[in-house]
């Protein structure tokens, strides 16, 4: 399987989630989307690099998860943030297109796991030992899967545009805890080790006094979950 194969489920979700005819302003949100994601993409890439001394197929899963998550935190963010700063409205259109590549890049994560890294990641001891984090993993799939197949026009009608909202934002919480959890599960014991010092300089790991870029996406979805409840406390919404 080549590198470009990496990328079949992004391709599969953009594919699925567009129209026979789109129209322009439709390119131009997922081009928006696009380049939000690869400049992500890059600058997790480019880190870790910098950190383990090398980049292969297990560096580039690592930013899949990584960015997926990155993303899936931005569309909870840019709805609240729209209304206090200008430029976040920017990103308000581009919630469903951020969330569909955040989708795909947590299905090229999984699949990356089970099919190219068995040596890390041994198909199905590995899974069953660490039941937890893949469970919590498999939940966020599973929702953003959901917000998929009702993020279309048909469904907003069948259901109306109420409850439609209502189960985009319920599902949408319950997706960002769940990868919250997959990656708070399967990482903190790194980053314990990290604080304590105990990380060692191996032919895997070029600089280990630079963070796990993982306690970046962390810190990213803590910042999140305080805001959202500092304004869930002072707006109710």
């Amino acid at each position: 399987m080549g590198i470009t194969a990496l990328f079949t489920p992004l391709a599969i979700i953009y594919a699925g989630s567009k129209s026979c005819c789109m129209d322009n302003q439709e390119k131009k949100l997922w081009m928006k989307s696009f380049l939000t994601t690869v400049s992500i993409f890059f600058l997790l890439s480019l880190y870790l690099f910098l950190r383990r001394g090398y980049y292969n197929v297990y560096i580039i899963n690592k930013v899949f998860g990584s960015t997926s998550a990155i993303l899936a935190g931005i569309t909870l963010l840019v709805g609240p943030l729209s209304k206090q700063f200008s430029m976040a409205m920017h990103f308000l259109n581009l919630r469903k297109h951020l969330g569909l590549t955040a989708l795909g890049l947590g299905i090229a994560h999984t699949a990356v796991s089970i099919l190219l890294l068995a040596h890390k990641f041994p198909f199905p001891s590995w899974f069953f030992k660490e039941w937890i984090p893949v469970a919590f993993g498999l939940l966020a799939l599973g929702v953003w899967m959901y917000l998929w197949r009702i993020s279309n026009v048909n469904k907003i009608q069948e259901l109306g545009h109420s409850l439609w909202r209502n189960r985009q934002s319920v599902s949408g919480h319950i997706a960002f805890v769940a990868i919250f959890l997959h990656l708070t599960v399967m990482k903190y014991q790194g980053w314990i080790n990290w604080f304590q010092g105990k990380t060692k300089q191996t032919p895997e790991l070029a600089n280990p006094g630079s963070p796990p870029a993982s306690l970046f996406v962390f810190a990213f979805m803590i910042a999140i979950i305080i805001y959202r409840g500092i304004r869930r406390i002072g707006t109710g919404k």
